[in-house]
This record gives structure tokens, C-alpha cells and sequence, in this order.
């Protein structure tokens, strides 16, 4: 069985107007597709990026068909939340450099949910992800009060 998951931190809005397929996947979730589904969704350039960018994630694929767009690891928004809480700022600045833009744009949303502060990871994101963390939580708080 194949299936296509969501492993950034957005919401996701498959489309395959050949197929008549829509689906909207929130952050984790995990669809089954049929194998025809899989080889047309494999000519879209959309989808492809989506691949290379981290943001989909397909399981199940037989070895010989399966499309690989790039060969570096994949993050899910639980593997970078972990980093954050565990403070490894080891893990994380050999991650940060080549992250993915899906990947990229979790840490920054996940980074400012937990209110992280430690220097070290705020200026790992600042130069990485040209996001100010600490202006972010403030930014938060103003619009919650």
C-alpha cells in the first residue's frame, strides 16, 4: 500500500486535475493512493517540489518505482520539536544548514510556539532562517493581549 503523508508543519493541498484527486492534508496525516496515483502524481512538477522541499513524504513504494528527487534526510516537525525541548544544539546545527524550506519554516513556527530563547538557537535560526525569534515571541504576545 502506498501512501502520501504531510510532513511539515502546514496544511497541504494536493491536487491532480488528471486524476480528479483533492485531498487537504493537515500537519502528520497520512493518506493511502493507488499506484496509478502515485506514477501521475510523479510528472507533476508541483508535487516534485513538494518532495524536494520536504513537505510530502511517500511510503510504500516499490524499490525499482520509486522517484527519489533528493537524498538528504528528512526531519518531521517531531524529530526538530525534540531538538528544541532536549536543547541538543549539536543535532540541530548540524541539521539547520541543510534544511529543507518545510523544514525551515517548522523550526520557526515550533521555535516560537515553545517561546525558545537560548542564544544558540536563536542565532542558528536568525542566520538560517532570516527570522528573529525573539521579535517573533514578542510579536505573539502583543497579538494575544
Amino acid at each position: 500500500m502506498i501512501t502520501v503523508k504531510n510532513i511539515s508543519s502546514a496544511t497541504v493541498v494536493l491536487t491532480v486535475p488528471d486524476l480528479r484527486f483533492r485531498r487537504e492534508l493537515v500537519p502528520g496525516r497520512e493518506i493511502p493512493i493507488s499506484q496509478e496515483e502515485y506514477d501521475t502524481m510523479m510528472f507533476d512538477p508541483g508535487i516534485s517540489v513538494m518532495i524536494q522541499d520536504h513537505t510530502i513524504l511517500f511510503s510504500g513504494v516499490e524499490d525499482d518505482k520509486k522517484v527519489t528527487v533528493e537524498d538528504s534526510k528528512i526531519y518531521e516537525p517531531s524529530v526538530i520539536k525534540k531538538m528544541l525541548e532536549d536543547e541538543d544544539i549539536t543535532a540541530f546545527a548540524k541539521f539547520i544548514p541543510t534544511a529543507a524550506p518545510a523544514e525551515k519554516d517548522a523550526v520557526v513556527q515550533l521555535a516560537v510556539n515553545m517561546g525558545i530563547t537560548n542564544s544558540g538557537f536563536v542565532a542558528l535560526i536568525k542566520k538560517y532562517c532570516d527570522v528573529d525569534v525573539i521579535s517573533a515571541i514578542n510579536t505573539k504576545h502583543l497579538v494575544e493581549e
